[in-house]
């Protein structure tokens, strides 16, 4: 087998209800977990906070419940915060994503030859 063999990949979790969280929006919850801001949040990753508004809008209104939720105020004291379930499905993305990457790096036995750069 390869010495360099690589393995590679992007997950996402779909619903059946049309909520999709990929790596792009589980970065923005955590994001949002830690600032308690959505517009802070946005500056972190380096997105448009209209960007990363209308994502949180489309991950509420896609899911059975509510991912996000906001208290208004703007600069005068707004915050955000994530749900109890919104947390459950980011620890879910997370975890999913974390099985990919050591099932990548060979510890389940698969790829002997794995390297890590």
């Amino acid at each position: 087998m390869e010495n360099n063999l690589k393995i590679k990949g992007n997950i996402w979790i779909e619903t059946d209800t049309g909520l999709e969280i990929n790596a792009v929006k589980a970065l923005l919850l955590e994001q949002i977990d830690a600032l308690g801001s959505i517009s802070e949040a946005a500056k972190v990753l380096n997105i448009p906070y209209r960007r990363a508004w209308g994502m949180i809008q489309e991950m509420n209104r896609n899911s059975s419940f509510e991912i996000v939720a906001k208290e208004a105020g703007g600069k005068a004291g707004g915050y955000s915060v994530l749900t109890e379930e919104g947390r459950d499905i980011l620890q879910l993305f997370k975890d999913v994503n974390d099985s990919l990457k050591q099932y990548g790096k060979g510890e389940n036995g698969c790829f002997t030859g794995w390297k890590e750069n």
